[in-house]
């Protein structure tokens, strides 16, 4: 690091080596001597994050045995030098390939591995212009982030903490008369009071009566009623990190058939969670909740995977499905969420972030309780 913050030169500069390692390990095997990372209004950002520490929307990450550099443009100049892991090489105007050509030569590269189910076809066409052989990585970044170290765990411990706090704060919000959107707002405010963001782009889900049968009934203007359940699917963000949990709660007496419904997914969830350890695949794990469920006899309701991995995205590996037989490696963070989906009637679904230890799972929303809330009796 020729200049910044001093995030690098404290606890943060070993976890950011290893993962500079890794990458240019795996650049090497792919007959590389560079990697090149592109990300524009935020697409693709989780990955500049995670190698270099910039989190602003724009950048471009080029990096060899001999370094790396950061390309941004005039709106980032002092975050990147604050941020960044690497040295910052500043754009000009709004075309970054002169600052990309400029840390191509200073890094002496001759041939960049690229993630080609990143890259368009435009930027492609670009860096071609400037280096004239690169190899396609599909895939790679993913399966690099998909193992969390220790620094990463902690902050998506503390960003599940969070959310599962906010949501037991903001439970007493909940009551007829008032509206799926007033009730979620309510708990967006809850998790930013507490130093958190909430994913710009994320499914806010709260799904109240018949529309819990949307597995991503995004909040509307419907009005609770006594008698409703409500399913809600939230999440904070703290320091680029997600977690992802699901509560569903009745208000008033529920519905016995709904009752029924909620103790079954309650117990595929438990199961799900027993399931997890490096030695299960995301097969596995899925078949225990999704078995469970369809032995009482509504597998046709349980209409999703069981589970996905989060860290710098909602939505990241390994999945937790029918179609992964790979085993959960160790320092994964995944969900667990199995449901049951009832059209006319409702839904439930309950999830949990856990951690994937060697011989099982740490559960990490365990703040909030998963047995079935009565709020507002009678």
């Amino acid at each position: 690091r020729e200049k910044g913050g001093s995030m690098v030169e404290n606890r943060m500069k070993p976890f950011f080596e290893a993962r500079y390692s890794r990458i240019l390990e795996e650049t090497d095997r792919a007959g590389a001597d560079g990697f090149f990372m592109f990300s524009s209004e935020s697409d693709n950002r989780p990955g500049i994050q995670y190698f270099s520490g910039f989190t602003g929307s724009f950048g471009i990450l080029v990096f060899g045995e001999k370094g790396g550099r950061l390309v941004t443009d005039s709106r980032y100049f002092l975050q990147a030098e604050e941020e960044s892991f690497f040295p910052l090489v500043r754009m000009e105007d709004r075309d970054p390939w002169p600052a990309v050509a400029q840390a191509v030569r200073e890094l002496g590269l001759k041939n960049l591995a690229v993630e080609d189910d990143r890259l368009t076809l435009e930027r492609g066409r670009a860096l071609g212009k400037i280096i004239s052989s690169f190899v396609g990585t599909s895939g790679l970044v993913r399966r690099l982030r998909a193992v969390k170290d220790e620094e990463e765990l902690n902050v998506i411990r503390r960003s599940a903490r969070i959310a599962a706090e906010a949501f037991e704060a903001f439970l007493p919000a909940i009551r007829p008369g008032r509206t799926e959107a007033e009730i979620a707002a309510d708990l967006v405010h809850e998790i930013r009071k507490r130093g958190a963001q909430y994913p710009a782009k994320g499914h806010f889900v709260v799904a109240s009566g018949p529309r819990g049968a949307r597995p991503h009934g995004v909040f509307s203007d419907r009005m609770i009623q006594r008698g409703d359940f409500i399913t809600m699917d939230f999440g904070a963000v703290l320091d680029g990190y997600f977690s992802d949990m699901t509560r569903t709660v009745a208000v008033g007496e529920p519905d016995p058939k709904l009752a029924e419904i909620y103790s079954i997914v309650e117990e595929a969830r438990k199961r799900a969670v027993a399931a997890v350890s490096s030695s299960a695949t995301g097969r596995e794990v899925d078949a225990a909740a999704r078995c469970y469920i369809a032995s009482k006899g509504w597998g046709d309701c349980f209409t999703h995977s069981t589970g996905h991995g989060i860290g710098l995205e909602l939505h990241e590996l390994p999945v937790v499905s029918r179609l992964n037989g790979e085993k959960l490696p160790a320092g994964a963070v995944v969900t667990i969420e199995p449901g049951i989906y009832s059209e006319g009637l409702g839904g439930v679904r309950i999830e949990d972030d856990v951690i994937v230890h060697p011989h099982g799972a740490e559960v990490i929303t365990g703040a909030s309780p998963t047995e079935l809330r009565v709020l507002c009796p009678a």
